[in-house]
């Protein structure tokens, strides 16, 4: 069968609306351009969405001649997450993302850090869902056909109730542009007290939350976000809800896209990490051979381009593999693939 068959029929199976169910969450300095990129070849553009880290629409339209490096190839399967509260700089943004040749555009209305609330932008706007009615229904005056998401939590400090998340949802779903599709971590945040990282972890997830929203929202595709680990817990969450979206565990273990693929998906044959590496190292070299003007945006230091491979490799041959790949890039070698070649095969012989 070709792969669009098994995607829908796997689409089917699992009772979903959304053409690719399973997603990976947005995180701020890991879903980079380079890390996407080795989900890529991990497990290629059908199976599942990549969101990458958030971007201020500001930042967007600075870098607008060379988003290909800034933000990352654009894909059918990638999902470029915007920050800001403004809704013309918004909506502008998501042109320019749009005519650049990017699918899908998502809103952060979830991010509890100081800087984001100073901004007026992420959490926050939980509390003006009018303003992020306002942001939607404005990619029309700039002409935005592609789809416009939400991303959100359950609750924010003391408005936790399910009146106040269905309030919010329901502004944005009744405004003249409503999101085609929902993505909501099941954590309430709180924005003074906690870390991003302990918002992460404190606030109790709530599941059910998410279930009685998509009941009372039945025609809104929904996904579930936080605390997913477990391949089964995956299958639980889709037979409730459209998406399910991971974040930590793939960062701590890409590979466990594969355990999905295998589990959920029944493939039978998966990429060797040696074949992972060879395409990524690949793919790093041509990066790394650009030939730029003066002026021009310049390529990812070697920390960056090795980051995403350092959760490749667990155990003893992880950490080897890391203690010698930091100490070799410390004398600036001019050949990085051949330096990860050679720390690979060290690590592995320790």
């Amino acid at each position: 069968m070709r792969s669009g068959g098994l995607i829908q029929l796997c689409r089917r199976s699992l009772h979903t609306r959304l053409r690719r169910p399973v997603s990976v969450a947005p995180m701020v300095k890991i879903t980079t351009p380079q890390f996407l990129e080795l989900l890529h070849i991990i497990s290629g553009s059908e199976r599942y969405d990549y969101y990458t880290e958030m971007y201020h629409s500001q930042a967007i339209t600075h870098h607008a001649d060379h988003l290909d490096r800034f933000v990352g190839k654009p894909r059918s399967n990638v999902v470029v997450q915007l920050g800001g509260s403004d809704p013309d700089n918004m909506a502008q943004a998501a042109r320019i993302l749009q005519d650049h040749g990017y699918h899908q555009v998502n809103i952060n209305v979830g991010c509890p850090s100081q800087s984001v609330q100073h901004g007026q932008f992420g959490a926050v706007l939980m509390k003006k869902p009018d303003l992020v009615a306002e942001i939607l229904s404005t990619m029309d005056k700039y002409h935005v056909t592609i789809p416009v998401t939400v991303k959100c939590r359950i609750g924010i400090d003391a408005e936790d109730s399910f009146e106040f998340l269905y309030n919010f949802v329901n502004t944005l779903h009744i405004c003249s542009r409503p999101p085609p599709h929902l993505i909501v971590h099941a954590r309430k945040c709180i924005l003074k007290g906690l870390s991003p990282k302990q918002n992460r972890i404190i606030p109790p997830l709530n599941y059910d939350r998410v279930y009685e929203l998509a009941s009372a929202f039945p025609q809104l595709p929904i996904t579930i976000n936080g605390g997913y680990t477990e391949t089964q817990d995956i299958k639980v969450a889709l037979d409730r809800v459209d998406g399910c979206m991971i974040g930590r565990k793939v960062m701590d273990h890409p590979l466990f896209l594969q355990d999905i693929e295998k589990d959920i998906y029944n493939t039978k044959h998966v990429k060797s990490t040696d074949d992972i590496l060879n395409e990524y190292l690949d793919y790093a070299d041509r990066l790394l051979s650009l030939k730029l003007e003066k002026g021009d945006y310049g390529l990812p230091p070697l920390t960056l381009m090795v980051k995403p491979l350092m959760a490749l490799y667990h155990g003893r041959t992880g950490r080897h593999f890391r203690q010698i790949i930091f100490d070799q890039l410390k004398q600036s070698p001019s050949d990085f693939g051949q330096v990860v070649r050679a720390a690979v095969n060290e690590s592995k012989l320790k």
